[in-house]
């Protein structure tokens, strides 16, 4: 059905149906409503559509609820997974720990790489520092 009306009158009146409007909304919806027929169609139109969809009742045959249940633990138990918390989180924790893993070992080649050795002060970058420097650090106010 093609419809010669705003479409915010449209919203309008999918509104009404569903919450209380403001009394100018409601003033506007009324003179649309006594101005147009067609509008006035689809505004019946639509009680009735909510009025059988109100009446409708879904069955469905029994068992349906274990049938349901017993198709999702089937797929758990086929993956092999369980979905808790604990598991999502220890499954996190495994993969952030395997890249930081990966990180420490790149970052000790690099030092090897650059310093030959692997001792606590080519780690810390406290090879290549002179006692002058210390002093120098001390005695320069920054």
């Amino acid at each position: 059905m093609t419809n010669n009306y705003h479409p915010d009158m449209y919203e309008l009146l999918l509104r009404s149906l569903d919450e209380e409007l403001s009394p100018t909304e409601l003033e506007t919806l009324q003179i649309a409503l006594q101005e147009s027929e067609v509008f006035r169609r689809e505004q019946q139109h639509l009680l009735n559509a909510r009025a059988l969809m109100a009446g409708q009742e879904f069955d469905f045959n029994p068992g349906f609820e274990e049938r349901v249940m017993t198709s999702v633990n089937r797929l758990e138990t086929e993956k092999g997974k369980t979905y808790s918390f604990d598991s999502s989180l220890l499954l996190a924790f495994k993969r952030v720990a395997v890249s930081g893993i990966a990180a420490i070992l790149i970052l000790l080649a690099m030092t090897y790489y650059q310093h030959q050795s692997l001792s606590i002060n080519a780690i810390t970058g406290l090879n290549k520092l002179d006692p002058e420097d210390l002093t120098l650090y001390y005695t320069v106010d920054l």
